[in-house]
């Protein structure tokens, strides 16, 4: 007879908690943490990262917009910058 030995599972996450870490995890959410870089980001940055196309990236940063959020774009010799401006900034 082979023994075999008992390994506990770690116990699933509580609902609250499973909560908060899929707030944390989503599209809006990397999102908005590339937007408030201090040097912001560039579509060809946020479609690497998503594997997005332009006109999607540009849909994401308009959505974000429709929710408040004040994105200042900037041109660039490389191309368009967009980042978050804080509220505080803004006014």
């Amino acid at each position: 007879m082979t023994d075999i030995a008992f390994t506990p599972q770690p116990e699933p996450p509580t609902p609250a908690a499973a909560k908060v870490q899929a707030a944390k995890t989503t599209r809006s959410a990397q999102l908005r943490k590339l937007l408030v870089r201090r040097n912001g980001v560039m579509i060809a940055q946020i479609q690497t990262a998503f594997e997005w196309q332009p006109h999607t990236a540009r849909a994401a940063i308009s959505g974000l917009r429709k929710r408040g959020e004040i994105i200042e774009r900037s041109e660039t010799a490389k191309g368009s910058v967009y980042r978050i401006v804080p509220a505080e900034a803004a006014t």
